[in-house]
């Protein structure tokens, strides 16, 4: 069916469907408001009428309140019946013309907390609306009015009447406006249609006449662009695949294809170099006429496990060993992967071969060379670790796992630490980003002290790990603790001499001061004796020659 039909039906059948929502709900929605409007008007006049017969009823005058519901009947044309139960629960007045029906008293009745009661059923085959009201809160006097439901029937049945009419007519223009709508959206879309078509089969140089500049124009517009590029695409795509051969046929890489049953269906010129066969020596042999039995059974396996992976592997990279055509054994890399049709099934393997003798050569000096250093750091005195950037352990020599025990699997801050997570004044970022550092740190494990040279090492795969070197100096450090310990006791003697030589030059100066002073008295004294003696020896003569 034309996209035209389709469009057709869709937008009728959505057409219908809305209307007769759209119908049906505008329909509840205005019955909903007449009943409403209805039952308004009804309780307002029985709240007159019972305000009216309070006060008869009370009184027990059945004269009057027989006059008030024959006045209620004469005035509303659409009451049907009324008929008043007095406080003893007993009927003391109706309208009923051939006898008030005994089953009317329970056909409606209003509930003990409740003031009104409502309910529709049909009497001599006409819909009323029984509406009961009691007179007094509380009390059992109740007026019961029987409506009639013709009128609000009549103007509902009018309204649906007139909105089917409305919606009808909304229907058909619809109708008719959808065919000119899609007739308008579809010849473009069919012009479209016959341009894929045309592109489908191989002309890649038609181009679809755009005549509008709405959302079909750009679609038309886009359409071109589109040919456009997978022209340019297939063309780019025809020069990728002349570039992949002229790539494939001077890779040093072997690039083969085998089928599942290990035969193989392309090889690059590359497989001279490799194993000494040319290409129509190597098509259509199997991988068993290149390599022995066991590694026949390795790859065969890692196949069936790459298999079971399904439509989406990741491929396989492995080393093995390849016979040369001379005999010799090639030590190779293959890179492999299984290739899958559109239904998921396997159905063939290709992939890469690389020469990795060199490369094993270098292995294994390089392994030599790291047996000598690890040698070398399992005879030294002083502990090591090597840690990557991952804060994972990667050596530990015996003479640090002797103090701290094994470390397979475990991180550097718990395994030196016993923490949870990296510590906070770590230094493996600085060293990783080339710096050697020197700096102390004591074990709470051991309650060693350490001197410790961090330096970054270079992986051979390019990567840096950190070097980490742990001199025991507790014992220096404890020297040097005894020696500070040792100054700071001299010092106090020292300073305790030095506070007695003190006091003693002080007693010495004051001694000395009375040594002078006395001295210092005896010379005067002497000078005091001799003038003294001056005075004394004149006399002496003078009296000697008068003798």
């Amino acid at each position: 069916m034309k996209i035209y039909y389709k469009l057709n039906l869709l937008i009728i059948f959505l057409l219908v469907i809305s209307t007769l929502i759209i119908t049906a709900s505008v329909n509840v929605r205005m019955s909903d408001a007449l009943e409403q409007e209805m039952l308004e008007r009804e309780l307002i006049i029985a709240e007159y009428v019972t305000e009216d017969l309070a006060n008869p009823l009370l009184q027990k005058d059945a004269i009057a309140v027989n006059e008030i519901i024959d006045n209620v009947m004469i005035r509303n044309t659409d009451v049907r019946y009324i008929y008043v139960v007095d406080f003893d629960g007993v009927v003391v007045a109706h309208t009923f013309s051939q006898g008030f029906p005994a089953d009317m008293v329970t056909a409606n009745l209003i509930p003990p907390n409740e003031k009104t009661a409502i309910r529709v059923f049909s009497v001599e085959g006409e819909s009323i609306q029984d509406v009961g009201v009691r007179v007094l809160d509380g009390m059992d006097a109740k007026v019961y009015f029987g409506f009639s439901r013709a009128n609000i029937i009549t103007s509902i049945n009018k309204t649906t009447n007139t909105i089917v009419s409305t919606v009808a007519l909304i229907l058909l223009f619809g109708i008719v406006m959808s065919f000119l709508l899609t007739r308008t959206l579809t010849s473009p879309i069919e012009k479209l249609v016959a341009g894929i078509n045309r592109v489908a089969e191989g002309d890649l140089d038609f181009q679809v006449e755009v005549t509008t500049s709405d959302d079909i124009g750009v679609l038309a517009d886009s359409f071109n662009r589109m040919t456009a590029e997978r022209k340019r695409t297939e063309e780019a795509l025809r020069e990728s695949e002349e570039k992949y051969h002229l790539l494939a046929d001077n890779t040093l890489d072997c690039i083969w294809q085998i089928n599942l049953d290990f035969k193989f269906t392309y090889v690059n010129p590359a497989s001279y170099q490799l194993l000494g066969y040319t290409q129509e020596e190597w098509i259509g042999s199997s991988l068993s006429d290149h390599c022995s039995s066991e590694n026949i059974e390795f790859m065969l396996n890692l196949a069936k496990e790459e298999i079971k992976k399904g439509n989406n592997p990741n491929g396989l990279i492995f080393e093995t060993e390849l016979f040369h055509k001379n005999g010799e054994i090639i030590a190779v890399e293959i890179n492999e992967k299984i290739i899958f049709d559109d239904d998921g099934n396997p159905v063939s393997i290709q992939g890469t071969t690389r020469n990795i003798t060199n490369r094993k050569q270098a292995e294994e000096i390089l392994r030599a060379e790291q047996n000598k250093l690890i040698n070398i750091f399992n005879s030294m005195e002083d502990g090591i670790y090597i840690v990557n950037q991952d804060y994972d352990i990667e050596y530990v020599n015996p003479v640090l796992m002797k103090d701290l025990g094994e470390w397979e699997g475990v991180k550097c801050y718990s395994y030196l630490h016993g923490r949870e997570e990296v510590c906070p004044w770590c230094k493996n970022q600085d060293v990783l980003s080339g710096k050697t550092l020197q700096w102390e740190w004591k074990s709470d494990k051991t309650g060693k002290i350490f001197d410790l040279i961090d330096t970054p090492l270079k992986n051979p795969d390019g990567s840096i790990s950190k070097l980490e070197i742990f001199r025991d100096i507790t014992k220096r450090k404890q020297a040097e603790e005894e020696i500070r310990k040792l100054n700071t006791e001299l010092e106090q003697r020292v300073a305790e001499r030095t506070a007695e030589l003190k006091d003693k030059n002080a007693e010495l100066e004051r001694m000395n001061k009375l040594f002078v002073g006395r001295e210092i008295r005896m010379v005067e004294l002497k000078k005091q004796i001799a003038e003294l003696e001056k005075d004394i020896k004149p006399d002496k003569k003078a009296g000697d020659k008068t003798t």
